[in-house]
């Protein structure tokens, strides 16, 4: 633990700054294409599709043929969209909180995202205001808990590794943060998250 406030906080977004519920999505998919959950993953995840997407490596029309042909159901655009989009439940972090740690530090959200949920948030939740920079995996073209993404990060800041505390519900990403320098701790639940702020100068 540093001695003084860090300079640069960064935040997962994804059960971080909000919660993720799948079960609204394999529902509406299942309705929509009349597969069980157990064959639609499946297909969803083959040779990578989801990760590609969060990538950047193929465009959110892509992704969407992509989704129709292998269910085998020809899904219509909005209701795609609505089905994609309904894994978000409800914002983890109150913004108050937000607001005070923005005034008392860099604020930046470093999430694995693609296109289409990231203009939801935009869209839907107010948490986004509040963060000076947005380092999104389907922008930077790599995923946490690859090196680059943190990489990416560093040649942007004004700070050294140990300037920066990084936030994720992932140990694996927690640790390759920690692999270059970078203090980290895993999300465990607003309380715990508020205690660690508190203890280091930031609220």
């Amino acid at each position: 633990m540093t001695s003084s406030p860090p300079r640069y906080l960064l935040l997962d977004i994804g059960m971080v700054l909000v919660r993720l519920d799948f079960a609204p999505l394999e529902e509406k998919m299942q309705a929509l294409s009349g597969l069980a959950p157990s064959r639609l993953q499946p297909l969803l995840t083959a040779d990578g599709l989801i990760q590609k997407f969060e990538s950047g490596a193929i465009h959110e029309r892509e992704f969407y043929e992509d989704v129709c042909r292998r269910i085998g159901v020809r899904i219509p655009w909005p209701e795609f969209l609505e089905a994609w989009n309904s894994i978000f439940d409800r914002p983890l972090i109150p913004d108050p909180v937000l607001a005070r740690l923005s005034a008392k530090t860099h604020l930046w959200a470093v999430s694995n995202t693609n296109k289409l949920h990231f203009d939801f948030m935009s869209r839907n939740f107010s948490f986004l205001k509040y963060f000076d920079t947005l380092v999104l995996s389907h922008e930077v073209g790599a995923l946490k808990p690859d090196a680059r993404v943190f990489l990416h990060v560093l040649g942007r800041v004004q700070a050294k590794p140990s300037e920066i505390l990084f936030v994720d519900d992932q140990a694996a990403n927690v640790q390759a943060a920690r692999q270059l320098g970078i203090e980290a701790f895993q999300f465990v639940g607003p309380g715990h998250f508020i205690a660690e702020m508190q203890s280091r100068g930031l609220l």
